[in-house]
């Protein structure tokens, strides 16, 4: 093998002068030349093509945003309104509180109070939590406010205390304040 690579090596040497190396090179300069333009242009078409395929899809995007706001604000505006409760969740509070298990009178509580939550923010009150919420709310505005902080603190213990106990006397009273709250707000 080695004495084969020698003698192709020799033959080149001797038998190709600088002259014929250059009109070999020559041709094959002009097709590698030809094919990096050739790939150059593919590339350029690629990028292009990607580019144009991603300003589609923001496009799209964009657009699916925009139609679920619209879907959101019509919701918003429907017959029963942005300051109404849902009577199907409202029925559901009152029947974890008819169960006479204690864990559901403890997802009565926490389902109720979400439900008031929820209220203020479709209202317009802002904060971080329902207790910034609250504070913005005046005994003019809603007459029973002091029970319904009372209510939202005993919801607090019930899901930061695994331990607490809720009485079924308890829970009734908590959704009767939230009851009272969200019929003086007109939202059941």
């Amino acid at each position: 093998m080695r004495t084969f690579i020698l003698d192709l090596i020799e033959y080149l040497q001797n038998d190709f002068s600088a002259t014929e190396w250059g009109a070999f090179l020559l041709p094959l300069k002009i097709l590698s030349a030809s094919l990096s333009v050739g790939l150059v242009l593919v590339i350029v078409y690629i990028l292009v093509q990607m580019k144009m395929d991603l300003a589609k899809n923001l496009e799209m995007i964009a657009e699916s945003i925009d139609d679920k706001k619209a879907k959101k604000a019509t919701e918003d505006i429907s017959d029963e309104g942005p300051k109404k409760v849902s009577s199907e969740g409202w029925q559901s509070v009152l029947d974890k509180l008819e169960s006479g298990n204690e864990d559901s009178f403890k997802q009565a509580v926490i389902e109720a109070d979400k439900m008031f939550d929820d209220l203020l923010k479709r209202t317009g009150y802002q904060g971080e939590d329902m207790g910034e919420r609250l504070r913005q709310i005046t005994p003019d505005q809603l007459g029973n406010i002091n029970e319904v902080w009372e209510a939202h603190k005993m919801r607090n213990r019930l899901v930061h205390e695994p331990d607490f106990e809720l009485r079924e006397h308890e829970a009734r009273r908590m959704i009767e304040i939230y009851g009272r709250a969200l019929q003086d707000l007109k939202a059941i």
